[in-house]
């Protein structure tokens, strides 16, 4: 059963992602508050009284969210998600209003797996999906996105059966799962599998790079506060984990309890086998030896008299055995063992593995066209200036900065925003801490 900590952890995570959610289905900053909050009271009371009903919280939340948000908007389905006021520059503007174009239920599966980053079973759980059906929703969503942002046909799916799914996760990059590794290696050799994978990761990373609306400071604490003092109060605690010291001191206690018990018992062992042999001694002097003399009965009570002579005082042979000295010999405490520290290995500096290399779609067009920019080559994770320029290399004012992954790659989109409108060969500069390159843009005019 989910704890009250759990629960405090999903709500202290995604409450932003939430209200990003509730605003983009049209609510007002007002209602969208007053939906994060009811929402998050009915996973509690979700939690405490149905907890089956609760397979995955943070899908469950977000669910609820958009059940409250849908029905404060409209009723059809066709919801309204602000016309582009949320986003917070033109790009933004331009993402905004291409997702808006689409049906709501891609809508929601591009929001909460690239821009929200939640796991498949969540978004699965949000509409009503396993997460290998979220999987292939998410990315028939981008295949249809991308045009629909930058203009153009749909990418086309190849003319042979593909896993759709295993696609969209390839174009998550990162480890790959055991059961996508013979859709990579397909993949590797079928160019339109891979065009399909190119196309689905450049929509990803436009989408990652939405806006994501905040609730503000002073709200985000109050619900926070209000949440948490329900959990506590609703909600079972969790246990304490306790430190490593403590389990060692604990070990230690049990063995000074076992080695104490060990000891009495041998010493009682020890005094058991002392009375023992003292009985048997004494039980040995009593019996008469040979050479006495016993008298006959002189009555009818059974009384006998027994004469016995002293013992003779020159025997060397002494009659009794010495008395056996017995030694308790208590175990050694064994040292609780000590705990390794763990062998931390040293960071290895990530480099570039691919050639520098700048890339435009489209490269020509009127002045203010969209322009994504893909770049390789580049030291991951560092931060990339991106500028355009007239021709005659001066920066119109337009342009952006863009985040380097593992891989040296990045994509994003600028807007080939010329002040003059002057025609002829523009340049996309793209520079970071030790590498510059630049790539042509054709302006129309």
């Amino acid at each position: 059963m989910l704890t009250a900590d759990d629960v405090i952890a999903v709500v202290r995570v995604h409450a932003d992602r939430v209200h990003d959610a509730v605003r983009r289905l049209g609510c007002g900053p007002d209602a969208a508050l007053e939906i994060v909050e009811a929402s998050a009271f009915d996973l509690l009371d979700a939690v405490a009284t149905r907890p089956d009903s609760v397979g995955d919280p943070v899908g469950w939340w977000f669910a609820r969210a958009r059940e409250l948000g849908r029905s404060l908007t409209d009723e059809d389905g066709s919801l309204p998600m602000g016309g582009g006021v949320l986003a917070g520059d033109a790009n933004q503007v331009r993402l905004a209003e291409a997702l808006e174009e689409r049906p709501e239920r891609e809508r929601a599966a591009l929001l909460l797996r690239d821009s929200y980053d939640l796991p498949p079973t969540a978004v699965g759980t949000v509409l009503s999906l396993d997460a290998a059906g979220a999987m292939e929703l998410v990315g028939r969503a981008r295949l249809a996105f991308l045009p629909t942002l930058l203009g153009g046909d749909s990418t086309p799916l190849a003319d042979h059966a593909v896993d759709l799914g295993a696609l969209a996760r390839l174009a998550e990059g990162g480890q790959i799962a055991a059961r996508d590794a013979t859709t990579r290696r397909h993949v590797q050799s079928c160019a339109s599998c891979a065009t399909v994978v190119d196309a689905q990761e450049r929509a990803r990373r436009l989408l990652s790079g939405l806006t994501v609306v905040a609730l503000p400071d002073i709200d985000r604490e109050g619900l926070l506060g209000r949440v948490t003092g329900r959990a506590r109060q609703t909600l079972p605690a969790a246990v304490p984990a306790r430190s490593a010291a403590e389990l060692e001191e604990d070990e230690d206690e049990l063995f000074r309890r076992w080695s104490l018990s060990l000891s009495a018992l041998g010493l009682v062992l020890a005094v058991g086998a002392g009375v023992l042999i003292g009985f048997l001694l004494t039980r040995e002097g009593t019996t008469p030896r040979a050479g006495t003399s016993t008298a006959a009965l002189v009555s009818s009570a059974p009384v006998l008299n027994v004469e016995v002579p002293p013992l003779p005082t020159t025997d060397p042979t002494p009659a009794l055995s010495p008395t056996p000295r017995v030694f308790l010999i208590t175990p050694s405490p064994t040292p609780p063992p000590t705990a390794t520290p763990p062998v931390t290995a040293s960071p290895t500096p990530t480099v570039a593995t691919e050639p520098l290399a700048l890339e435009l779609s489209p490269t020509s067009g009127p002045n203010d066209t969209l322009i994504v920019v893909t770049g390789r080559g580049f030291r991951p994770g560092s931060t990339v200036t991106l500028t355009y320029r007239n021709a005659f290399g001066q920066a119109t004012g337009s342009g952006g900065t863009a985040t380097v992954d593992s891989r040296g790659r990045f994509t994003t989109s600028i807007t080939a925003s010329d002040p003059q409108n002057l025609p002829g060969n523009h340049a996309v500069r793209a520079s970071d801490e030790s590498n510059t390159i630049e790539a042509t843009f054709t302006a129309t005019g």
